[in-house]
């Protein structure tokens, strides 16, 4: 077994770091992993550079932190592992794309699934074959966003939930991701969600904002009018560039974030290059983690 104390970088303040380690190393190494479970306390943000893991390395890591989910979609399933999804524009021989969400566009800043009742928080992403040009990848604090929200806008959604609705992300989203009609209107029937505004990490107590402009309609106990002025000043908050770290992907680069106090964001990008990222989302726990439900 390993014995290591591990280093890191500051990449913005201490919410993004690099993390200096070889994941084949310690995956199997419970002192090194408890060490990089306190970092992710501290630091929602991990980077690791020139990683060479293969799938079940990638699953096997992940399932330290939290329960992999396995996607319903066949169509962006890994064909070896079904806990990892595949985001690529590379074409299998017939012509379909491996995997899934292959368009150029820009992603607005958002959180994964909080259009779900239900969302899984923690997530990774390995890039084994990154395009030169574009596609860089931003995380936004949110613990910071909570900050710079003025006093009398904490004191008014502090205590509240805020209503989610897939619909919304869908009338934003690439045309690529949902071309099956059928599972197009299987999403957008889903309920509505509600989701707390503000999250408190059950260990070091710090609030985040939770408030995704991709899916996020209204406020639960305002009015419209009320909801329509408030949701700006929020989504203003979560995506200042003050509180944004900008990474320029390469090739072996994991990236692993939480979901419950960040939001992320791409860059375009040319779909002529080649790109293959691999992902697990993985269910967080409420006791150790900043997540929206008990």
């Amino acid at each position: 077994m390993i014995q290591t104390q591990i280093q890191t970088s500051p990449l913005h303040s201490d919410f993004a770091v690099q993390v200096h380690v070889a994941i084949q190393d310690i995956v199997d190494d419970p002192a090194a992993i408890a060490e990089l479970k306190a970092i992710w306390q501290k630091s929602p943000v991990m980077i690791f550079r020139r990683q060479a893991l293969d799938e079940a390395e990638l699953v096997r890591f992940t399932e330290h932190f939290g329960k992999c989910e396995t996607s319903g979609r066949k169509d962006i399933q890994s064909p070896y592992h079904d806990q990892i999804i595949y985001f690529s524009t590379l074409k299998y021989s017939d012509g379909r794309f491996v995997g899934g969400f292959a368009g150029g566009e820009d992603v607005d800043w958002h959180s994964d699934q909080t259009f779900q009742v239900r969302p899984a928080t923690g997530a990774i992403l390995y890039g084994t074959e990154v395009p030169r040009d574009g596609g860089d990848i931003y995380w936004a604090d949110q613990y910071g966003a909570w900050e710079r929200l003025p006093q009398d806008i904490q004191q008014l959604i502090e205590g509240r939930n805020g209503t989610c609705r897939y619909a919304k992300r869908y009338a934003l989203l690439n045309t690529l991701e949902l071309q099956d009609k059928a599972r197009a209107n299987a999403m957008l029937s889903l309920p509505d969600a509600t989701h707390p505004l503000v999250l408190r990490h059950p260990h070091t107590g710090r609030k985040a904002l939770y408030a995704d402009p991709t899916t996020l309609i209204g406020i639960e106990g305002l009015s419209e009018e009320e909801s329509a002025r408030v949701l700006p000043i929020l989504f203003a908050a979560g995506g200042h560039p003050s509180l944004a770290y900008r990474h320029k992907v390469h090739n072996g680069d994991l990236m692993m974030w939480d979901n419950g106090c960040t939001m992320h964001r791409r860059d375009p990008m040319k779909l002529d290059q080649p790109r293959l990222m691999k992902r697990t989302t993985f269910r967080l726990a409420a006791t150790d983690y900043c997540t929206p439900h008990a």
